[in-house]
């Protein structure tokens, strides 16, 4: 694995309390003071591989989106309608949102290394290339990126499709790829039969070169599936499609089940802080924002159910910064799904923690060699 310089701080963290383990405006003045501390930290350079990161303290954010706006113009130039179009007035994501802005979160200091994924909503076939140029860009000038998942139509012909993979595919820092819906014949159900013609063959396209894919809005039963029929490595982002409450609903339990029988496929528990959703607001968690839980024990279930059904070197920490700052109301999104699943993993077995926190991350989105 090629080295990219990182650097480690201090991992102290903020109180959270308050009525319903919601955390106070006086709390959250101390976290952003701590902050404040944090980013003046002496930093030490580290090496991103499995030898240079620490044990019990070191972590990958593996599900962070970054923009410059308005994308229509340089230095991104992909006229993606993400943020900004997609979804009516949301100001508190209609901003430049870059490494600085993380690092600045009171959070964003305790990461050792982000993993990029694409956010290209509305980009046209002529500019998808520079949409994934822009981040192997930013990436190049980033330490603190480990690497870059990108987007292409995966159903086009398999002939324009690989010649644009092998475009990107020479930097070593462009891993994979994110897919969703729209692998299926369109109006169809959702199931293996009904995947389009071109897909399964440039999947294992990517296999065949060490790549992968993010998957988000597509059955585990289905992914277990793609994975037996093509061999790649499959991360299934935020919780799976796990609707935003507190409970393991028994259909999304039975689909994680059935996911968990191919045994290259990863769960990412993103957006953690946002199973309270459903509680706090009454409505499934969306760009609305709004104060999060932070009672601990209130997210165990869930995280207990994953744990018991993927095992430990399945599971693969990350936040979704900066659309996890829809549960980011009076506290920082990073901060908190940090604390939660650290209190969690402090009650397992002592190296659950650095597997799920750094070491599986390291595993599935280190740069190829």
């Amino acid at each position: 694995m090629r080295d990219r310089g990182i650097s480690h701080v201090n991992k102290a963290s903020a109180t959270t309390g308050g009525a319903n383990g919601a955390m106070t405006r006086r709390e959250l003045m101390g976290a952003s003071v701590l902050g404040a501390g944090l980013l003046g930290a002496a930093a030490t350079p580290l090496a991103a591989d499995a030898g240079g990161l620490h044990e019990g303290k070191s972590i990958i954010d593996a599900h962070v989106h970054l923009w410059k706006l308005p994308r229509s113009a340089p230095p991104m130039s992909d006229s993606a309608t993400f943020p900004t179009g997609c979804c009516g007035s949301v100001p508190w994501m209609e901003l430049d949102r870059l490494i600085p802005d993380y690092d600045a979160r009171v959070g964003g200091p305790k990461v050792d290394n982000v993993v990029l994924i694409e956010s290209s909503v509305g980009v046209t076939p002529d500019k998808i290339i520079q949409s994934n140029l822009w981040m192997l860009q930013t990436a190049a000038a980033e330490k603190k990126i480990l690497s870059v998942v990108g987007n292409l139509d995966v159903t086009q012909a398999s002939a324009s499709f690989l010649q644009q993979l092998d475009s990107l595919a020479g930097n070593k820092t462009f891993v994979g790829l994110r897919i969703g819906g729209g692998i299926f014949v369109s109006g169809a159900p959702h199931t293996f039969a009904n995947i389009q013609p071109n897909v399964l063959k440039n999947l294992s396209s990517m296999a065949q070169r060490g790549m992968m894919i993010d998957a988000l809005g597509i059955p585990g039963a289905v992914l277990s599936q793609v994975g037996a029929a093509t061999g790649i490595t499959i991360v299934m982002d935020h919780f799976a499609g796990k609707p935003t409450t507190f409970d393991v609903e028994d259909a999304w339990k039975v689909d994680m089940q059935d996911a968990a029988r191919y045994g290259n496929l990863n769960i990412k528990v993103s957006d953690v802080h946002k199973l309270s959703a459903f509680v706090v607001t009454g409505k499934p968690a969306g760009l609305t924002q709004f104060q999060p839980i932070a009672d601990f024990k209130r997210y165990e279930a869930v995280l207990a159910f994953l744990w018991n059904t993927f095992g430990p070197d399945r599971l693969i920490f990350g936040t979704n910064w900066p659309v996890s700052d829809a549960g980011g109301l009076f506290v920082d999104s990073i901060d908190l799904e940090i604390l939660i699943l650290e209190n969690f993993l402090s009650k397992q077995f002592s190296g659950g923690r650095d597997r799920v926190m750094f070491k599986n991350a390291v595993r599935v989105y280190s740069p190829r060699k």
